[in-house]
């Protein structure tokens, strides 16, 4: 998130169910004032090209003409129309790869925060994100919101796993400035560190209760070095993704903000797997801090010294841990 959310890029599939995503999208600009667009993406049909040839430009345009007035409707319907920073030219229309367009339009405004929605349909719905949501996370250039329920915004409770990493830092302070920015009451937010079991038992130097204690410590140390309050943190012990679903599904949260793709062996909740199993299987929403969405390159390795700084090792024998668990 950047020092002050100006713009906001709304992905929509123009359902019924987007309509939530939508007037989640307009509730985030009403609270910051912020400048939001809205962005359907058509993908022609490959069967359609297979059975009648190329798409001839009388039907592209009604289609458009048709794709435009519901975009229109849906920006009325949701009060995204009503809000004082949106004028009918912020209504983007494009074609081809859905996260693509999307993605090039949030480079193209400087958008700040890209709110989609998850899968729409279908009896795996709570377990999947979505091509489309995938997609845009992989290649977004700033945090996104992943909508799958509009009735929980805004956040009551709120979820923010770490790892103690340089990326979770990172997604820590940026998930803290979006919910100051909605004037969120911080009693129902925590940050989370899980303990692999490995890391209490496995160590030769110090009991499972020592090191759940200098975990702790550690989390605290962490968390005021990135403006946190050390109160908000806690200390689990379990493998990370189930666990943080676990914790998710104990709280009934709201939101869950993540970083993702961490370089280090010890930036072990921020690996794909991890950062995946929680994001493809959580209920609720996800506030997503992908990694072209970090703080600015230049400033990056000396605030991850200055900030981040919280260092886990010294718990942990790395000799006793097996390969591929971190």
């Amino acid at each position: 998130m950047s020092k002050s959310l100006q713009t906001i890029v709304i992905g929509t599939s123009l359902s019924e169910t987007s309509d939530d995503v939508v007037r989640t999208g307009a509730a985030i600009a009403r609270a910051t004032d912020a400048t939001p667009w809205l962005v359907h993406v058509h993908s022609q049909p490959v069967s359609a090209t297979e059975m009648f040839g190329p798409v001839n430009g009388t039907w592209l345009e009604e289609l458009t003409v048709a794709l435009r007035s519901g975009l229109a409707q849906q920006a009325q319907r949701t009060g995204l129309n009503a809000l004082p920073k949106f004028e009918p030219g912020q209504i983007h229309l494009g074609m081809g790869s859905t996260y693509g367009e999307i993605v090039e339009l949030a480079r193209q405004v400087k958008a700040d925060l890209i709110v989609i929605g998850g899968a729409e349909s279908g009896a795996l719905r709570r377990f999947l994100l979505g091509s489309t949501a995938d997609g845009v996370i992989r290649q977004s250039p700033c945090p996104v919101l992943v909508v799958r329920s509009a009735a929980s915004f805004p956040p009551v409770r709120v979820e923010i796993p770490v790892d103690l990493s340089p990326i979770s830092a990172n997604a820590l302070r940026q998930g803290m400035d979006f919910l100051a920015r909605l004037r969120t009451d911080l009693a129902g937010t925590e940050a989370l560190f899980v303990l692999n079991p490995l890391e209490v038992v496995g160590s030769l130097h110090f009991s499972p209760e020592q090191v759940e204690r200098f975990a702790l410590d550690e989390l605290h140390r962490f968390l005021r070095a990135n403006d946190a309050s050390p109160d908000l943190g806690r200390v689990r012990t379990g493998y990370p993704w189930e666990e943080i679903l676990r914790v998710l599904e104990e709280r009934r949260a709201d939101l869950v903000v993540l970083g993702t793709h961490g370089r280090r062996g010890f930036e072990r909740l921020m690996v794909g797997s991890v950062a995946a199993g929680v994001m493809h299987r959580a209920a609720c929403n996800l506030l997503i801090v992908p990694p072209g969405a970090r703080l600015q390159q230049e400033t990056a390795r000396e605030e991850s010294r200055e900030r981040a700084g919280a260092d886990w090792k010294f718990v942990s024998d790395e000799a006793l841990t097996p390969a591929g668990v971190l």
